[in-house]
């Protein structure tokens, strides 16, 4: 039997020094070609000028920041490559998909990542971009953070059993019992086709524009990263939405790969930006089917047995 301790996860006990150093190396890594002064780090982060200056002077003496000493500003430091090749070592879904990413840019002629589940977040592990793309259209970055929370990641949680789509449900900002049961319908279409289809609208671009800083923001503007998400609601269509024989504004499409015991391993995302036509949203599905399963057979995992082959079969 588990002891009672043991039931509670050990990140429920915060670390607020840890915190403040992990925020540091956030902030520095989600901009890494724009320098930063003690002032902006203590402005965005709210912390304490000392307490911030006692932060730098640690990571700068561990090489995973660098300071100029003329300019006196912070950036990255090289012992942070050593970490991040670390990283990519010891999750094998980055390299079971490494392949795959190229063929959807080569065959697709749009960028794609790989985006993995790590507690409330998304991370952005993998992402390649189209060639000769001045990457304008692109509104992501490696290592960036995504709330695993409605309306993102409804293929990670899709297959999953009822406690782990109730969490998932249960972080939708101002939750109500109309919008969770439109993301039920959403998982639902989810499992019919086998990926997402997200509307690509103003108010969501806006809001990915928001995510890639999302690291950055300051304590005072994370709220109007909440607040966008309540307001746009949705952005993914249903079936009933692409009846139509019409062109459609889409944005991001994704499908799930899994591990040996079926749960969502990692999301790859195409990035479309463009209006196809239902036929042509089929088409671009099935590609990511394919990746989706090929990826799945390099993980060693195994895919649920509703899982479409292609979109003849929803």
């Amino acid at each position: 039997m588990i002891s009672a301790p043991d039931r509670e996860p050990w990140s429920a006990m915060p670390s607020p020094p840890t915190d403040r150093v992990v925020a540091v190396t956030e902030f520095l890594a989600a901009r890494p070609a724009e320098p930063a002064t003690v002032a902006e780090l203590v402005r965005h982060l709210g912390i304490n000028r000392a307490t911030c200056h006692a932060v730098l002077a640690a990571l700068v003496r561990a090489g995973w920041v660098v300071r100029d000493p003329i300019a006196k500003t912070f950036t990255p430091g090289p012992a942070l490559i050593a970490l991040g090749r670390a990283a990519e070592c010891g999750v094998p879904a980055a390299r079971a998909a490494e392949g795959e990413l190229a063929a959807l840019v080569r065959d697709l002629g749009m960028a794609a990542t790989a985006g993995y589940p790590s507690g409330e977040h998304i991370v952005i592990g993998s992402h390649v971009a189209v060639r000769g793309s001045d990457g304008d259209g692109d509104i992501v970055r490696v290592g960036q953070r995504i709330p695993f929370a409605p309306p993102f990641g409804p293929g990670l949680v899709a297959w999953a059993g009822e406690p782990e789509i109730a969490r998932w449900l249960g972080r939708a900002p101002h939750a109500d019992p109309a919008r969770t049961h439109h993301f039920r319908d959403v998982l639902a279409t989810v499992r019919r086709r086998g990926y997402t289809v997200e509307s690509d609208t103003p108010a969501s671009r806006r809001l990915r524009a928001l995510l890639v800083e999302l690291d950055s923001l300051s304590p005072r503007q994370r709220p109007a990263v909440t607040e966008l998400l309540h307001e746009i609601g949705t952005i993914e269509y249903l079936d009933d939405d692409l009846r139509e024989a019409r062109t459609y504004p889409v944005g991001v499409m994704s499908a799930p790969a899994f591990t040996g015991d079926g749960a969502g391993a990692l999301n790859i995302s195409v990035y479309v930006w463009a209006d196809p036509d239902p036929a042509g949203i089929r088409a671009i599905g099935d590609r990511l089917l394919a990746a989706s399963r090929a990826i799945t057979h390099n993980l060693g995992g195994t895919a649920p047995p509703d899982f479409p082959q292609t979109s003849a079969d929803t």
